[in-house]
């Protein structure tokens, strides 16, 4: 996957958020966000020698989400920044990569339904799509990523009012799920074939979204 490709792909989301923030209702609220991420992401495989390549799965997101009510629902569109996790190539004979770390950015659709009403506190449940544009930090191995992969979330949460200073916070439990391989092809360092048995990305998360 090239450069302008990868430019393409995150312009093209990014357009569509904006449409969708600009038809959004007068009533809703912005708001910024923040969690980590626990991804079930399975180590790689040697080809050759049968040598695991360890990874380190725990992560973090950041990011904005604009939250607004259509009839007895809420949508929750965004747009983050992830740290997925890393993997360890220090202990492979002749390689110049240490650690490859995946990264991506990320478009959530989150469609929010409200189970009970309470005064300052309403649990929820979320769900919705999310289109993932995975990358690694090494360029040399950025074409073994698809351009867009595209993952399903669900969780549970609670909207809970702060008095006096017109916030609504927001923490969350998350899983999500792969829809699609975000690993396009295995990873060759120092001439050896490297394959990771998981291609979809699985994860559990804690958020905490903060409206305004």
């Amino acid at each position: 996957m090239d450069a302008s490709t990868k430019q393409t792909a995150y312009s093209a989301l990014l357009v569509l958020l904006l449409l969708g923030l600009s038809a959004a209702p007068a009533q809703a609220q912005f708001g910024i966000a923040a969690g980590a991420n626990f991804d079930s992401v399975s180590d790689i495989q040697g080809a050759a020698d049968a040598q695991d390549v360890q990874r380190t799965s725990t992560g973090y997101h950041i990011g904005a989400v604009y939250d607004f009510s259509i009839g007895p629902v809420n949508l929750r569109p965004g747009l983050f920044y992830r740290k997925v996790g890393s993997y360890d190539f220090s202990d492979v004979s002749g390689s110049n990569v240490d650690d490859l770390n995946v990264r991506a950015f990320e478009v959530p659709v989150d469609v929010r339904v409200t189970v009970f009403s309470f005064p300052f506190v309403s649990p929820y449940v979320v769900g919705g799509p999310n289109a993932f544009l995975p990358q690694g930090s090494e360029d040399s191995l950025d074409d073994n990523f698809e351009d867009v992969s595209f993952t399903f979330n669900v969780g549970v949460g609670a909207d809970i009012s702060v008095p006096g200073v017109g916030l609504t916070l927001q923490p969350e439990f998350r899983y999500e799920f792969g829809a699609s391989d975000y690993i396009s092809g295995d990873f060759q360092i120092a001439g050896e074939n490297f394959s990771p048995s998981d291609r979809q990305l699985s994860a559990y998360a804690l958020r905490l979204n903060v409206l305004f």
